[in-house]
């Protein structure tokens, strides 16, 4: 069969099939169609969910990112709260402190009152029926200035005091304090020239105290009666206030608190002086200077160191004319203490008192 033939019989082959219905048998693709492609499909497929899972991811980390932020407004709030209290427990503590410091004040400021009535109650000016002596009523601006110093307390302190002056001697006493730069006491009496108001001023302005030892030193004046008494101290307080512009509030009794010649009267005296805010001081170490004969430095040294060993010592020399040997032991006594381990303080109301012992009153 040759060629047109066979393409006669095809035709007639599909002519008879499309005749009948019958579907056509698959053969070459019609040109301009795109045959069915899965793996097309199935990357678009692919692709989209990797689209959805990226943006589901970049939503979850978005959320994530929210989230610390909130974390970190959160933690830098409770940071601040925290500091804010930090801050309030140091004020509060402070504040404790400081109230701790004045409650200690205000129970040492109490203590020195019970201490004070304690003392008044023993050596009450009243009488058992409740009587007060007229004597309380003299001299109404007899009364010590009031103390805002620091009080002395532990450690080992030397106290040099000296009695009886002003005196030539005061001069040389100074000039020696002030070589040691070393601070005393001077107990003094009624002395009216114009050198020894000068050596009065410079005891003040040295930084040195300046106390009372009445104003003639005539035991029988001074002790014949508690009116006598604050007669003469009355008088120096006013002669010291209008030379050196100072009241003082310190005193000592001539011959010290406890002698033959006041056993009738120191209980009042004490009472009386103690209720007008003065405080008196003895002493525990002494130059035993008081003699008709000068004694020899030496000596006078020896006496004075006596007090080593004590914690706090009150040491009596004098200021009087003849002493002039109690001026050169003083280097001496000075360097003795220093080299003992002491500290030099003058006497004011914040010195606990050393005082001669007595029997209790009744």
């Amino acid at each position: 069969m040759d060629e047109t033939q066979e393409q006669a019989l095809q035709r007639e082959e599909t002519g008879g099939a499309e005749a009948a219905g019958l579907p056509e048998e698959a053969g070459p693709a019609a040109p301009g169609r795109t045959p069915f492609k899965p793996l097309f499909f199935a990357a678009l497929l692919l692709a989209g969910l990797l689209a959805g899972g990226c943006g589901w991811l970049a939503l979850r980390a978005w959320d994530s990112a929210q989230q610390e932020f909130r974390l970190h407004g959160q933690l830098d709030q409770e940071l601040a709260a925290a500091s804010q209290l930090r801050q309030e427990l140091e004020q509060a503590r402070a504040g404790l402190t400081a109230a701790q410091g004045e409650l200690a004040q205000v129970q040492e400021e109490l203590a020195r009152a019970q201490d004070t009535i304690d003392l008044l109650e023993e050596y009450s000016v009243a009488t058992p029926e409740g009587v007060v002596p007229e004597y309380t009523q003299l001299y109404p601006d007899f009364y010590a200035p009031d103390w805002e110093g620091e009080r002395v307390t532990g450690g080992q302190v030397c106290c040099l005091t000296f009695d009886d002056g002003p005196s030539a001697n005061t001069d040389r006493i100074l000039a020696v304090l002030e070589r040691y730069g070393v601070k005393a006491t001077f107990f003094v009496v009624g002395r009216t020239g114009q050198a020894d108001q000068e050596r009065m001023r410079r005891i003040v302005e040295g930084g040195h105290t300046l106390a009372m030892h009445s104003w003639s030193h005539d035991y029988k004046t001074v002790y014949a009666s508690v009116e006598g008494f604050l007669e003469e101290f009355y008088q120096l307080y006013q002669w010291i206030y209008e030379v050196t512009g100072t009241y003082p509030q310190l005193f000592r009794f001539p011959g010290g608190s406890i002698n033959g010649y006041n056993r009738g009267v120191y209980q009042e005296i004490i009472g009386e002086m103690t209720r007008r805010g003065f405080v008196y001081f003895d002493w525990n170490a002494s130059a035993q200077d008081a003699t008709v004969t000068p004694l020899a430095p030496s000596v006078i040294a020896a006496g004075c160191l006596k007090g080593v060993g004590k914690e706090l010592v009150v040491v009596l020399a004098h200021d009087s004319a003849p002493r002039g040997t109690t001026v050169d032991a003083l280097p001496a006594v000075i360097e003795g203490y220093q080299a003992a381990g002491y500290t030099f303080s003058p006497l004011h109301p914040g010195v606990t008192p050393v005082t001669m012992g007595y029997p209790r009153a009744k």
